[in-house]
């Protein structure tokens, strides 16, 4: 009986590491995914700004 138990909860262990290390990646990996597209938007925000001020400013 004993045995039973112990080979299976070999593979459900496995599943359940798996799912927490799966859950903490993700959720560590968000933010830092999040600020990267935040920081390439106001990149090119920036970007966009400056080219409108260089055609908009008089010559000579």
């Amino acid at each position: 009986m004993l045995s039973i138990l112990a080979w299976w909860s070999i593979p459900i262990g496995a599943v359940i590491l798996t799912a927490a290390v799966s859950a903490l990646v993700s959720r560590v990996r968000r933010p830092s995914d999040d600020d990267t597209i935040f920081a390439y938007r106001r990149f090119r925000e920036a970007i966009g700004n400056a080219e409108e001020q260089a055609e908009a400013a008089p010559e000579g």
